[in-house]
């Protein structure tokens, strides 16, 4: 059930940028819905209204973006998250990558963003040439009990020809297409 909770607090996350989820009249201060805060930071307007899947190739304009889940995590702290993320260059041109430009939106509507952890270095930091691929363990210090719903890679702040795209970090996400 919890699971279910957190593909569908993604999608509201991601197409109604955080409303707070109720479950009816019954909802109470014990009630175990969670509530979606709004997410911060914002998650971008023009980002993609149906999360990706994980394991799926997203285009981003002159980047292709890939989200994985580890199948076997190094040990880490226990509020460690981990990702296996890669990027590619589609760019006719260099472009350089930064930490910021990635994130993990927790249900609570927190984010956070790739840091160094033991052996696993800080994600993110690279230039790619034409065709060239940027990949690695992307880990993420999560500092509440919420869990994490959503990866967001925001190239944005390249230019026009890129985009940001969100991803479920749920691997029992399906994504079904709105009614209307």
């Amino acid at each position: 059930m919890i699971r279910r909770s957190v593909s569908l607090i993604v999608v509201a996350l991601v197409s109604l940028g955080g409303l707070s989820a109720c479950s009816g009249d019954d909802a109470s201060p014990d009630s175990t819905t969670p509530e979606v805060g709004m997410p911060d930071p914002p998650i971008p307007s023009e980002v993609n209204a149906i999360p990706f899947t994980v394991g799926a190739v997203a285009a981003a304009g002159n980047a292709d973006v890939r989200m994985q889940l580890v199948a076997e995590p190094p040990a880490v702290d226990e509020d460690v998250f981990l990702l296996d993320v890669w990027v590619k260059s589609g760019a006719l041109e260099p472009f350089t990558i930064t930490p910021d430009m990635f994130r993990v939106y927790t249900v609570d509507g927190k984010s956070y963003t790739p840091e160094a952890v033991g052996d696993i270095a800080r994600f993110g930091e690279a230039t790619l040439d034409t065709g060239e691929t940027y990949s690695g363990l992307m880990a993420v210090r999560i500092t509440t009990d919420s869990e994490p719903a959503m990866f967001l890679a925001d190239f944005t702040d390249l230019g026009d020809r890129f985009f940001a795209v969100a991803f479920s970090v749920d691997p029992d996400f399906v994504p079904v297409s709105p009614e209307g």
